[in-house]
């Protein structure tokens, strides 16, 4: 008789989560949000730090 055991639900979660796609994607994701945050933001502080960046990069108009 052979000793077969079968991964955990853990263990395969754990698998699909850390598989190199999935980390590619979440950062994909992550970046994309970020850089949509800082250049569309409102706030005054992140607008004047990123007010010629998004002119320049974008041609967004904003006024």
């Amino acid at each position: 008789m052979t000793a077969f055991s079968r991964p955990s639900v853990f263990q395969k979660t754990a698998d699909v989560t850390l598989s190199k796609p999935v980390q590619v994607t979440l950062y994909m994701l992550l970046s994309t949000l970020t850089i949509w945050t800082v250049f569309f933001s409102t706030y005054p502080a992140v607008h004047n730090t990123a007010h010629s960046v998004r002119h320049h990069t974008l041609g967004v108009a904003c006024h």
